[in-house]
């Protein structure tokens, strides 16, 4: 029986590739990294617009009850204080530690209490900070016996659970009712924190009338836009009377302080004491309007080095 073989000789195998293991890792690496890095844009979106508290002004009152409101004819007292965002900023990433910014408003509230106020307007305060987490507006509330206290964001970025907020606030000692956080000329995106603003407003009872509170910080480095801002806040408040308070970043001879007086519709002391920087004020910045028909009785600028600006005191007779 004849074997037979096959005459074709054998094929060599191919060698199959395989991917280097340190390839595939930085494919992967990549993957994960531009993933989470949609997921972080899409929270820092998310955060500065869906949870932006924007035109909502938020309004606490602690567990001690706020004060009687006072007596028609009587007198009210009135402090406008840029707190610098208690220097929690240190520069580059960097931030204060929580006792640091603690100290800071123990001090602060040192100086409120003093006057005993019954109306504070805060400048520059900051609700959320991820680095530092003090809610300053509250701390200094309970610090300085004002129960009643409410907020107005300016900005707000970061992520949903480690951001940083700031803005204008107001203490009280009367009850305080939120009525807008209403947008200025000129406001820029809300992922820009420098110089954005939005002007508080509430309102409260003193004697038997409502009265606008209105907590100012505005435009800080152009005049024009701060007059723009200025004349949207003199027509919101034209409703009934106000108080209006805090940084205006315009001096007495300014546009906008004109715009102020010239509207009349608001007292107080147009050329006081020099209120900024506190270290060596040169300039007065920092002012207390009240309703055109309330007599100004005091007024006098607070020395201090807790905050880069000087608090300021009036004291009015309500008419």
């Amino acid at each position: 029986m004849t074997k037979k073989y096959n005459d074709r000789k054998a094929e060599p195998e191919v060698a199959v590739a395989k991917p280097k293991r340190w390839l595939r890792r930085i494919v992967i690496a990549a993957a994960l990294a531009i993933g989470l890095g949609i997921l972080l844009a899409g929270l820092f979106v998310l955060n500065g617009t869906v949870l932006d508290r924007g035109g909502t002004p938020e309004v606490q009152t602690t567990e001690h009850p706020a004060a009687e409101r006072v007596a028609q004819g009587g007198q009210i007292r009135v402090l406008a204080y840029n707190i610098a965002k208690a220097f929690v900023y240190s520069g580059g990433g960097k931030f204060q530690s929580v006792d640091y910014v603690k100290d800071r408003l123990d001090q602060a509230a040192a100086v409120i209490r003093a006057e005993k106020p019954d109306l504070v307007f805060l400048s520059e305060a900051i609700r959320d900070c991820g680095p530092c987490p003090v809610n300053q507006i509250e701390y200094l509330a309970e610090k300085s016996g004002m129960h009643s206290w409410a907020y107005g964001e300016n900005y707000n970025v970061g992520l949903p659970f480690y951001r940083i907020a700031g803005g204008n606030g107001i203490l009280s000692r009367f009850p305080l009712e939120g009525v807008a956080n209403i947008d200025l000329p000129h406001r820029k995106p809300f992922y820009v924190t420098k110089n954005n603003r939005r002007t508080l407003i509430c309102t409260t009872e003193i004697g038997d009338s409502g009265v606008l509170l209105g907590a100012m910080h505005t435009d800080s480095f152009n005049f024009d836009r701060n007059a723009d801002q200025s004349e949207v806040i003199i027509e919101t408040l034209s409703l009934q009377p106000a108080i209006c308070a805090g940084d205006f970043n315009a001096t007495p001879d300014s546009r906008s302080m004109k715009l102020f007086k010239e509207s009349g519709r608001f007292a107080g002391e147009w050329n006081g004491p020099f209120t900024f920087p506190s270290d060596a004020p040169d300039r007065t910045i920092d002012f207390v309007l009240a309703p055109k028909d309330w007599k100004l009785l005091e007024h006098k600028v607070i020395t201090n080095l807790v905050s880069d600006h000087c608090a300021v005191l009036s004291v009015f007779e309500v008419r």
